[in-house]
């Protein structure tokens, strides 16, 4: 299945209808509801299904937008499911379920989540920045990697204990709705789970309603910056694979239409199975000249 995130032009659209149809003027029949999309147009989306304009291969969490809690959350992505805080926690444990209902009722194949983040305050933003302007071999930028990783490693065991907590509960309910959930390969070092605290996730919560959700261009990302090796999250938990996100990477800036990047989508072939929910999820700038040409030299590989 060959689907196109709404990540790309929900922001240009007052009306779901005129949103929908773009999409499918790009050569699709089947989309993922982006987490950024407003509760305006997500109210029309079930219509749209219903009269055969478009199909919902995915919901990426959150979506429906959350309700209005008060809780301090993340201004873009919500409350976090590994949150330290159990009263975000639990509501982000509530949202997602909202997220999972509306997947049930969309006829949707799976949920994509987001587990939260580690505070590191503005190291990742710097090695970033480091990267970018030429000294990723530099002794500065192997010392500030290494900080940054000895201090994730100090923080992270509570936030695996949390995100545990919400994985379990949404695995019942997920497998109450029958809607799989695939955890996403994150983009910053901060952002939770790194390579390895995958394999602490999918060993403890063996239901078949939770698996691996892999994003190429965040798993390049990683590897362009010399913190994990893109292939070994696909060789690791490919068998656990539900869906992926496929954009082109320049260093670490990704989400570019396939071909206007550095990424061979070749790497891969050996991993996708015919039913993997695969999710073109691309960002402006990108034109649509750019992402049908992109999605072709994908399909032509």
């Amino acid at each position: 299945m060959l689907s196109f995130s709404t990540c790309w032009n929900s922001w240009r659209h007052r009306h779901a209808a005129g949103m929908i149809e773009e999409i499918r003027s790009l050569g699709f029949e089947y989309c993922e509801l982006s987490f950024l999309l407003t509760a305006r147009l997500f109210r029309d989306i079930p219509e749209l299904v219903r009269q055969g304009k478009i199909k919902i291969s995915s919901l990426h969490n959150y979506c429906p937008p959350p309700l209005e809690s008060g809780r301090k959350s993340d201004r873009l992505q919500g409350p976090s499911l590994s949150a330290l805080d159990e009263r975000e926690r639990s509501w982000a444990v509530r949202q997602t379920m909202r997220t999972i209902d509306a997947a049930k009722d969309l006829g949707a194949g799976a949920v994509v989540l987001h587990l939260g983040k580690i505070k590191l305050g503005s190291l990742p933003s710097k090695l970033r920045t480091l990267a970018e302007s030429g000294g990723r071999k530099s002794r500065r930028y192997q010392s500030l990697k290494e900080k940054i990783l000895k201090k994730r490693r100090s923080r992270r065991k509570p936030f695996v204990g949390q995100a545990l907590k919400s994985v379990r509960r949404l695995a019942e309910y997920g497998e109450e709705r029958k809607i799989p959930l695939g955890i996403e390969t994150r983009y910053s070092i901060s952002e939770f789970p790194a390579l390895d605290e995958f394999g602490t996730l999918l060993e403890q919560i063996s239901s078949p309603f939770i698996g691996y959700w892999h994003d190429a261009g965040h798993a390049q990302v990683k590897e362009n910056l010399g913190l994990e090796e893109h292939e070994e999250y696909l060789r690791r938990y490919g068998p656990r694979l539900i869906g992926m996100h496929i954009h082109d990477v320049t260093l670490s800036r990704d989400h570019k239409a396939p071909g206007q990047g550095e990424f061979d989508f070749k790497r891969l072939g050996e991993f996708l199975k015919r039913d993997t929910i695969k999710v073109f999820e691309i960002h402006p700038p990108a034109t649509a000249e750019e992402i049908k040409a992109g999605v072709e030299y994908v399909k032509n590989l």
